[in-house]
């Protein structure tokens, strides 16, 4: 890999609109044991913050905008269409997607929101996993009907939308009854979605990160008491698990522990491939949300695990702050240049970056093993 990042080559970003969320998911890193993470900030992006961290040059260079929080869902910004429509506004031409549980407002909040996306043949994306109360195992806090009445409301208002489905054990036999009630209710697309999460407790091993791991395959979940209530599984069905899964596995067998294989594998930046950027909800720019989320491993978490650190000390050398400086000047600064410079050191532990590492490695791609083919319906923009 010889291209380092630069501003020139940026085409695409995901966005991170507020940490605020209306759910309550078990395997989000926001939650620990049935409530959110003590040390989260808790943040949300007016329409004035962003007109200071994205100017109308930087919009008009993007192709794509991914709206789809990492500790908080986009529609708990309260000024998301304002936001959207000053993005339109500075680039109609923009590819804009929204992943959502779809459990807040009333029908005519989504009418609206769809008036606004179809004019420029944006999508929401609902996370829906299960049919009826099975949906609520999993996205704890949200109703199945009051999802499926919203999706309703902005669909029948013209509105293009997908069904992403995670699917567990406790849902896997509703996967084509699910496909076909979204067909039948007019989604341009349904995706499985096969979740890395269960992965975690391989390769992370500080109490703070894996004390919520009832073993590989299983994942407890507790009530706002702190109190474990039940749990969730992997799939029965090998069809719809994660495909890094047997990957990983051999390649735990192949190089005797997982610490050996992230020291000797190469990295492969998708952030560099693709040309994208992540900016969070602290209006800070990262090159991508597992990054992101590796920093803040230390600042919400409160890791000590020195593996888990690379990234955390080279952040501490530098402002990412798109309040303070440009994202220009962000991207080709002190940050984003060492964790490129890091990914040729010979291990972890002499500073080579383990989000990369894990999530980059050539020979294993968790992101692309968590998805299946997009089934298109007929008139479908995706």
């Amino acid at each position: 890999m010889k291209q380092m990042f630069s501003y020139e080559n940026i085409t695409g970003l995901h966005l991170e609109l507020t940490t605020k969320c209306n759910a309550m998911c078990p395997m989000c890193n926001r939650n620990f044991k049935g409530k959110p993470r003590d040390d989260l900030p808790i943040n949300e992006l007016t329409i004035k913050d962003i007109k200071i961290l994205m100017n109308k040059e930087f919009i008009e260079k993007l192709k794509l905008i991914s709206v789809c929080g990492v500790y908080g869902e986009p529609i708990c910004c309260r000024d998301l269409k304002k936001i959207l429509r000053y993005i339109y506004k500075c680039n109609p031409n923009v590819d804009i997607d929204i992943y959502t549980n779809g459990g807040l407002y009333d029908e005519e909040w989504w009418q609206d929101l769809a008036k606004i996306m179809k004019k420029h043949n944006g999508t929401v994306i609902f996370g829906i996993d299960g049919v009826d109360e099975t949906h609520s195992l999993h996205r704890r806090n949200t109703d199945f009907n009051t999802v499926i009445r919203n999706a309703k409301a902005y669909i029948n208002a013209g509105g293009n939308a997908g069904w992403d489905f995670i699917v567990f054990k406790h849902n896997e036999h509703q996967v084509e009854a699910a496909r076909k009630m979204s067909e039948e209710l007019g989604f341009k697309a349904f995706q499985i979605k096969k979740t890395s999460r269960f992965l975690k407790n391989l390769y992370e091993h500080d109490e703070q990160l894996d004390s919520t791991i009832l073993g590989y395959g299983k994942h407890p979940v507790y009530d706002s008491s702190g109190k474990k209530i039940y749990h969730i599984e992997l799939p029965e069905n090998k069809e719809y698990r994660n495909t890094s899964e047997d990957t990983l596995l051999k390649l735990i067998e192949k190089y005797e522990t997982i610490d050996k294989y992230f020291d000797s594998v190469p990295i492969d930046c998708g952030a560099l491939k693709s040309g994208g950027v992540f900016i969070s909800a602290q209006g800070e720019v990262f090159p991508c949300c597992t990054v992101y989320q590796q920093v803040m491993y230390k600042v919400i978490h409160g890791v000590t695990d020195e593996s888990e650190l690379n990234e955390y000390k080279i952040y501490l050398k530098d402002n990412l702050s798109a309040y303070d400086r440009s994202i220009k000047e962000i991207v080709e600064g002190t940050f984003f240049k060492e964790l490129f410079n890091s990914f040729g050191c010979k291990s972890i532990k002499t500073g080579k970056p383990k989000s990369c590492t894990r999530a980059c490695g050539k020979n294993l791609d968790v992101h692309a093993g968590g998805h299946t083919t997009k089934i298109k319906y007929s008139g479908g923009k995706k």
